[in-house]
């Protein structure tokens, strides 16, 4: 009895001493995993602190520019400086108002010149037909009755003022179109005669008939007194 008491002691105070060695291991590793745990929990909150500690700062520099806009702001400006601020805003209104009146020219200007270069166009060939014509007339004469007169006995220049309605620079308008004599205003049609006014220009005297008429008349009384 003696010796199996003494046994059961023995085993009981070994697995009271494993029971304690399981149990610290096992609150040692609870401890390890919860101070790793608390390590990364830590870390965190530093980088947080870190972060916000940045974000103060930022925060304090923007508030100390805004505190200096707003002492700017608050200061009244000097007469000196709002009268240049508004003489600053009249001229850039008249500069403005300016602007836009050029501008507004300009367009004008543009429609007006492709007008005029469409005009300048037509009229050039018109110019061409009329010189084509005149020329065909002074080298073979018209048909009909206008082959009846005669041709000129000399180059000279008849005196084109003498037909009514035609003074000394419409006479120099006609001859810088090659028009010289009576002979080339009597064979003129109407129409002819009225495409030399839109070419020579609107201040002329309305042409008629009467200048066709007049010339034929004084061409026969050239070489009636030839």
């Amino acid at each position: 009895m003696g010796y199996l008491a003494i046994q059961i002691a023995m085993y009981l105070t070994i697995a009271i001493i494993a029971g304690a060695m399981v149990g610290w291991w096992v609150a040692r590793f609870i401890y390890l995993q919860q101070e790793a745990e608390c390590r990364a929990e830590l870390a965190g909150l530093r980088r947080n602190y870190d972060d916000a500690a940045l974000e103060n700062a930022s925060l304090r520099l923007k508030l100390r520019q805004l505190e200096k806009v707003v002492r700017k702001a608050s200061i009244p400006p000097s007469d000196c400086d709002y009268g240049r601020f508004l003489q600053l805003r009249k001229a850039l209104e008249k500069t403005r108002s300016q602007y836009q009146e050029l501008l507004g020219h300009f367009h004008q200007q543009e429609k007006s010149l492709a007008h005029l270069k469409t005009e300048l166009q037509d009229s050039k060939r018109q110019l061409t037909s009329l010189k084509d014509e005149i020329g065909q007339q002074a080298a073979g004469g018209a048909a009909g009755e206008k082959d009846a007169w005669p041709t000129s006995p000399d180059n000279e220049a008849d005196d084109l003022t003498r037909i009514q309605g035609i003074n000394q620079g419409l006479a120099g308008k006609l001859q810088a179109l090659g028009i010289f004599s009576y002979r080339q205003l009597a064979e003129f049609t109407l129409d002819e005669l009225q495409g030399i006014q839109r070419l020579i220009g609107a201040d002329i005297p309305q042409v008629s008939e009467n200048w066709a008429k007049t010339a034929q008349s004084l061409l026969q009384q050239k070489y009636l007194q030839a």
